[in-house]
């Protein structure tokens, strides 16, 4: 029931950077197809560890043992009823059964400005999970307070255009508006919209 995506390629046109960037074509792989709007999916597994990922988020691991499976779901806890760190810890050893949304997401892990990355590595990321997408960097108009991440865009100029979610440091403040190359990869964000134990 889970959904599984392998990354897409979004690559704009051109190279300002002078950096190499993989075309590759899309694809996705995914047991169910994809759907077009979250939609709560119902499961039921072993709770096995909560780790407390900066009030109100948590990231529960969840083993289902008939397939031989775990997996790794985010929860809001003041989005779901009846939800806090101790209960959730109590369930620890049991099995549960909850409802969740599941979507992709881009990560961006890496970006380049004039032929150099901003985040300090000495080359750029590989494998080939990793895509690449060049254009304007826009919406890092300043650094990100708080626990929640703010969200980037780089639109190339072949008319492609993604969102990135991310905690906006100075570095990326200072190319605000500029071409760049953004490294990304595709993921798959599971989110619980509400869970209990199995009595």
């Amino acid at each position: 029931m889970f959904l599984f995506f392998s990354s897409i390629s979004c690559g704009g046109k051109g190279n300002k950077n002078n950096i190499q960037v993989a075309n590759t074509k899309d694809s996705t792989f995914s047991d169910r197809d994809i759907p077009s709007e979250a939609q709560e999916i119902p499961e039921m597994g072993l709770l096995l560890q909560v780790e407390d990922a900066g009030y109100p988020f948590a990231t529960l691991t969840i083993e289902f043992p008939e397939r031989n499976f775990t997996e790794y779901f985010t929860i809001n806890m003041e989005s779901v009823e009846n939800a806090s760190i101790t209960k959730l810890n109590s369930y620890i050893g049991q099995y549960v059964k909850f409802t969740y949304s599941s979507e992709f997401t881009y990560a961006l892990l890496d970006l380049f400005y004039d032929g150099k990355s901003i985040f300090g590595a000495e080359v750029a990321p590989e494998g080939e999970s990793i895509k690449a997408i060049e254009g304007v960097l826009y919406g890092a108009d300043q650094t990100t307070d708080g626990d929640i991440p703010g969200e980037v865009s780089v639109f190339a100029d072949d008319g492609e255009n993604l969102y990135f979610p991310y905690f906006i440091t100075q570095e990326m403040v200072n190319v605000n508006e500029k071409w760049v190359t953004a490294f990304y990869e595709t993921r798959t964000s599971n989110t619980i919209m509400s869970i209990e134990v199995v009595r």
